[in-house]
């Protein structure tokens, strides 16, 4: 049984709304647990902590929309690509300046990165690749404000490698940690991190998209 966790009421409808999703009952459960790192963390671990079935759970998969960093390279995400997370990484947990952002004292913090389940990120690329599926992947990075402008973005993408950024991915690794939990995560990019311009934003067929490929992948992984 695997957990699906998303953000917003949206997102979570783009799943439940497809033909594609397992309906057998116990084949997974749905949770959305708001917008953001505190909101992540505290309805994923009350969930964790009081679900009463939660020993069956064998992995959760987060699920949701991402924003494209404009990366001048080949593995650059474009609009409506589908992503899955190599690494998540807290990406503005640290002292940021203009054109640098600096860590914190090692002894004021955890970890600021997690590499995700390899076994679970294998399996999730040959079941979307086999559906015709383009995938890209590489680092998503965590944030807590949306990144307005291109230069911080570029900032984000250059320091961490970052493929996309997103609110809440590095929030349900860090959970999943604690729980001994495997992770997977799926986003389709609705947006570039540019000067804002949400003329540009594709975020009902983002979602639409992710809800699609989660179906696929809780198919996939629970037959």
């Amino acid at each position: 049984m695997f957990l699906v966790v998303c953000a917003t009421e949206f997102e979570m409808q783009a799943l439940t709304v497809t033909d594609l999703v397992p309906s057998g009952q116990g084949a997974w459960i749905p949770l959305v647990t708001g917008v953001g790192v505190v909101e992540t963390v505290l309805s994923l671990s009350r969930f964790l902590d009081q679900h009463e079935n939660k020993e069956k759970i064998q992995g959760v998969l987060n699920f949701g929309v991402a924003g494209a960093y404009l990366c001048d390279n080949e593995e650059s995400a474009d609009l409506l690509d589908i992503c899955l997370a190599e690494r998540e990484v807290f990406g503005d947990f640290g002292i940021c300046y203009p054109e640098s952002i600096e860590p914190l004292a090692e002894h004021l913090v955890h970890r600021t990165n997690y590499d995700l389940d390899v076994e679970l990120f294998n399996k999730a690329y040959a079941l979307l690749s086999k559906e015709n599926l383009p995938v890209k992947s590489g680092n998503f990075v965590t944030v807590c404000g949306v990144s307005g402008t291109k230069s911080r973005g570029d900032l984000l993408c250059s320091h961490y490698n970052g493929l996309c950024e997103n609110m809440e991915g590095a929030a349900v690794a860090r959970v999943c940690e604690e729980f001994t939990l495997p992770l997977l995560e799926v986003r389709t990019i609705s947006n570039f991190v540019e000067d804002r311009n949400l003329l540009r934003w594709k975020l009902p067929e983002a979602c639409t998209l992710a809800g699609k490929a989660t179906a696929i992948l809780l198919k996939g992984l629970t037959e």
